[in-house]
C-alpha cells in the first residue's frame, strides 16, 4: 500500500511493507534486497527498505538530497569514523554528503529515508567529489545510548531523543500503551513517523512494523493511536536541508538517478 493525501497545505503518504514486493538488487558487487515503500515519482518522498547481504564494504558514496538511514537490526561499521551503528539507530547526512564505505553484518535491515528522490553517486566518480558539500553535516544516535522521558500529562507515554532538535534535523523515539491517541504538529520540512514495534492506526489504515507515514506543511496531520499490544513509533524530521539538491535534469544528477534505477 501507497497512500498519499493532500489537505491544503499538508501532504501525508503511508507506506505499508506486507504489501510491498521485495526484488533483489545489485550495486558495484554489493547485493542486497530492497522493497520500495516510497516511490518519490511524483515529487514527494521516497523510502527504502533494504536487507543487504553481509559484506566488509558497501562502498563511500552520496545521495543529491537529505537523508535518514534508521537500522531495524543488524549492524552498520563505519570504519573512518570509528562508529559501529546498533539498532534501533539512526544516520543522518545533508544533501552531497558523503559517507562509508561502511560493513554490514548478518540480519541487516534499514530504511533509507529521503525528502523526495536522492539519487545515487559513488564517491569513486571524480565529477561526483567536485559537488561535495563541504559544511554537510553527518549526524548519529542509538536508542540504546539514550534514557527514556515520561511524557508529562500523559500516563503510558515515554520518549528517548536520538538526535536533538538543537542539532538542526531531529529524531524522537516515542513508546505508548495500548489505545493512546498522539497528537502531533506539524511539518515545514518533512518527517517519517516510522512504527518500530506493535501497531498504529492512523488515516483509516493499521500500519506494523516498519510501517511508517511521511507528513510534510504546516498543518497538524491527523493522530496516532497506538494499538492493541502498544506501539514504538520513530519521528525523524528534516530541517532547512530538505530543501536542498535533489535531482535535476542535468549533472551529475542524472547520473545519480540512474545509478540508483540500476541498483534497485
Amino acid at each position: 500500500m501507497h497512500k498519499a493525501s493532500h489537505y491544503g497545505t499538508l501532504a501525508t503518504y503511508l507506506a505499508d511493507p506486507s504489501v510491498t514486493a521485495w526484488r533483489r538488487g545489485e550495486t558495484e558487487g554489493v547485493t542486497f534486497e530492497s522493497q520500495i515503500l516510497l516511490s518519490g515519482e511524483d515529487g514527494g518522498p521516497e523510502a527504502i527498505r533494504f536487507r543487504f547481504d553481509p559484506t566488509l564494504s558497501v562502498y563511500a558514496h552520496m545521495h543529491l538530497t537529505a537523508q535518514f538511514q534508521l537500522l531495524l537490526s543488524g549492524s552498520m561499521s563505519f570504519s573512518r569514523d570509528a562508529l559501529n551503528l546498533k539498532p534501533i539507530g539512526v544516520h543522518y547526512t545533508d544533501h552531497n554528503t558523503p559517507y562509508g564505505p561502511f560493513s554490514v553484518a548478518e540480519e541487516h535491515e534499514v530504511l533509507v529515508l529521503h525528502p523526495r528522490q536522492g539519487g545515487l553517486m559513488t564517491m569513486g566518480n571524480r565529477t561526483a567529489r567536485r559537488e561535495i558539500n563541504l559544511t554537510g553535516r553527518v549526524l548519529h544516535g542509538m536508542g540504546d545510548d539514550a534514557d527514556w522521558t515520561a511524557v508529562e500529562g500523559f500516563d503510558g507515554v515515554r520518549y528517548k531523543v536520538l538526535i536533538p532538535h538543537a542539532a538542526g534535523p531531529e529524531v524522537v523515539m516515542i513508546e505508548c500503551a495500548a489505545g493512546i491517541e498522539l497528537p502531533v504538529e506539524g511539518a515545514p520540512y518533512g518527517r517519517y513517523e516510522v512504527v518500530s514495534s506493535g501497531s498504529v492506526v492512523v488515516e483509516g489504515s493499521t500500519l506494523e512494523t516498519p510501517g511508517l507515514r511521511y507528513v510534510v506543511g504546516e498543518q497538524r496531520p491527523s493522530r496516532l493511536c497506538a494499538g492493541p499490544e502498544g506501539a514504538t513509533v520513530i519521528f525523524l524530521s528534516f530541517d532547512g536541508n530538505a530543501l536542498e539538491g535533489g535531482l535535476t535534469d542535468s549533472g551529475i544528477a542524472l547520473d545519480a538517478a540512474e545509478a540508483m534505477a540500476r541498483a534497485i
